[in-house]
């Protein structure tokens, strides 16, 4: 549920109002956009860099290319 707003001057008077119906529909266009930007891998897995995998293969030569 949205109320209105009442947006102020910093004197204290009456600048702007939002009413609940803006407020609806701007809250259901930024939600779609949001959706619309979710695809079905967005949580991929990121690359482990090249001298990390270095690192562990000098440290830990027994467990190979496991990780």
């Amino acid at each position: 549920m949205f109320y209105e707003v009442r947006i102020k001057n910093p004197d204290g008077s009456l600048k702007k109002v939002v009413t609940q119906s803006t407020l609806q529909k701007l809250h259901w266009e930024n939600f779609q956009k949001a959706e619309d930007g979710i695809g079905l891998v967005t949580a991929s897995r990121p690359q482990v860099p090249a001298w990390v995998k270095q690192n562990l293969d000098a440290i830990y030569p027994e467990s190979g290319d496991n990780y």
